[in-house]
């Protein structure tokens, strides 16, 4: 215990600054994401605002954080359309996940690749559905199931996930300054 507390009296000013800033940041995200889950209690074919929210944490947080968040869209989703609890919490944790490093060893971080990752999740996540729905267990009415929500679906997600940018835009400049101090990678990578 008295390791911890020599290695925080260590830190530099920038560096606490820092890990408040990364903090601060990792809250907004969150307050956003659930804030981007109201649109979708209404019931009806809606737009499922969580996903781009979750593509936008996956694009700028490490990988730990973009799967708690994958959790709580994934649970947010499952909550608005009346699935199993759980079942797109799995989902969105395996494809924030793979976004997370997509965007860390491959993507850059832009729009037009925030939007291709958003529109491939709104899709798959309608192809699961589907399959789940009336490919295995045979609901009646799978016939129109994919036209008549799946798709439209999809479609308002993908053009849901513009304003959802411009709500993270600000949050992830605005807090990303570059800090004079040779730890401070070490620190984000730490929080």
């Amino acid at each position: 215990m008295g390791n911890k507390k020599q290695q925080r009296q260590r830190r530099t000013r920038s560096e606490q600054r820092t890990i408040r800033r990364n903090g601060f940041r990792k809250a907004l995200s969150i307050l956003i994401l659930l804030l981007c889950a109201v649109p979708m209690l209404g019931g009806g074919t809606h737009a499922l605002w969580v996903i781009p929210a979750a593509i936008c944490i996956s694009m700028n947080e490490d990988l730990y954080f973009c799967m708690a968040g994958g959790v709580i869209a994934g649970l947010c989703i499952d909550l608005a359309c009346g699935s199993a609890l759980g079942t797109n919490a799995i989902y969105m944790v395996c494809f924030c996940t793979l976004v997370c490093l997509l965007f860390e060893q491959i993507l850059r971080r832009s729009f037009l690749h925030y939007m291709v990752m958003t529109a491939a999740c709104a899709f798959l996540h309608s192809i699961l559905r589907w399959f789940l729905t009336a490919g295995i267990f045979r609901t009646p009415g799978r016939e129109r199931l994919w036209t008549d929500l799946l798709i439209p679906v999809a479609v308002r997600t993908v053009i849901a996930a513009v304003p959802v940018y411009l709500l993270f835009f600000p949050l992830s400049r605005l807090l990303t300054r570059h800090v004079r101090s040779m730890d401070a990678a070490a620190i984000r990578r730490d929080w």
